[in-house]
C-alpha cells in the first residue's frame, strides 16, 4: 500500500513538473496602457501622473508598470462582473479630498474586471466624507 502510494504521488509530482511551464507558456497577459493624468496609490503605494500599463498576469494578480516596462508592484485583485462588456479599456478611480486609489480595471470586450480594495486610510475617511469615482480611458495595445 505504501509503496503504490508513494508511486501516485511520484507520478503527480513529475507530471506537475512535465507540464507546469507549458501551462504557463500558454497563460496570456492582459495589458492595458494607460496615461494617468494624476498622482493615484495603488494599495499602499503612491505613484506620480505618468504612463503606465497594468498587467493582468492572471485573474487575481495584476503587476503596475511603468512605460519601460518595469514592474513597479504586484497586488491582488478580486473578480468582479458586468452584464455588458465595455466598449473601451477603462480604469476607475476612488477621488477623495484630491486622492485618487485604483479601484477597478475593465478591459475592452471583456465581462469580468479587477478590483482592488481602498487603503485602509481612504475606507476610514470615506465613512467620514464621500468621495467619487473617476474613469481614465484606456488603450489595450501594448
Amino acid at each position: 500500500m505504501k509503496n503504490l502510494v508513494g508511486r501516485t504521488l511520484t507520478s503527480l509530482l513529475l507530471g506537475v513538473l512535465a507540464f507546469g511551464p507549458a501551462a504557463r507558456a500558454q497563460r496570456i497577459e492582459r495589458v492595458i496602457k494607460a496615461n494617468i493624468p494624476f498622482e493615484f496609490s495603488v494599495g499602499s503605494r503612491s505613484f506620480p501622473a505618468g504612463e503606465y500599463r497594468l498587467v493582468s498576469v492572471s485573474p487575481a494578480v495584476l503587476q503596475v508598470r511603468d512605460a519601460e516596462d518595469r514592474c513597479l508592484t504586484v497586488v491582488l485583485t478580486n473578480s468582479v462582473e458586468t452584464l455588458k462588456a465595455p466598449d473601451s479599456s477603462k480604469l476607475h478611480f476612488y477621488n477623495q479630498d484630491g486622492g485618487y486609489a485604483l479601484t477597478e480595471i475593465w478591459q475592452e470586450d471583456f465581462t469580468i474586471g479587477q478590483q482592488l480594495q481602498l487603503p485602509k486610510s481612504t475606507l476610514k475617511v470615506g465613512k467620514r466624507k464621500s468621495g467619487r469615482t473617476e474613469t481614465v480611458a484606456a488603450d489595450t495595445s501594448r
